[in-house]
């Protein structure tokens, strides 16, 4: 009978929690403009060195895997910032390579997440 009685207590307790933790806010119900957040805004990152490392790294995997000239393996990082894909605030990092002849192919951008994973490369920077 005692087990009985606080089991009853118990669901007596929790049904109260539940009642009472709501307290009737709701996202949709609020305007746009008074309650306008982005939870992206929520991501820190990685820091701007650990990108740079991250960057150089990935060129030289491409260079020993032969997807871009070696020439590229020892070229410093020419510029760095953060850029606005979609729902997400990634890195760029780009590199400057003057022993390429081909201009359209002289510099090379690595985009890595602010979570700090290789997201592609190109020569474009889009």
């Amino acid at each position: 009978m005692n087990i009985l009685i606080k089991a009853t207590v118990v669901a007596v307790v929790l049904s109260l929690t539940t009642l009472y933790a709501n307290d009737g806010h709701n996202h949709t119900e609020h305007d746009n403009n008074a309650h306008k957040h982005s939870h992206n805004s929520h991501q820190i990152g990685i820091s701007n060195t650990a990108v740079k490392k991250i960057a150089i790294a990935e060129v030289k995997r491409l260079a020993l895997a032969k997807k871009i000239p070696k020439s590229w393996k020892s070229i410093p990082v020419s510029k760095i910032g953060k850029t606005h894909y979609g729902d997400t605030n990634d890195w760029v990092v780009g590199f400057d390579n003057p022993k390429i002849k081909d201009s359209t192919k002289q510099t090379l951008y690595i985009f890595v997440s602010i979570h700090g994973k290789i997201m592609g490369a190109n020569y474009s920077g889009d």
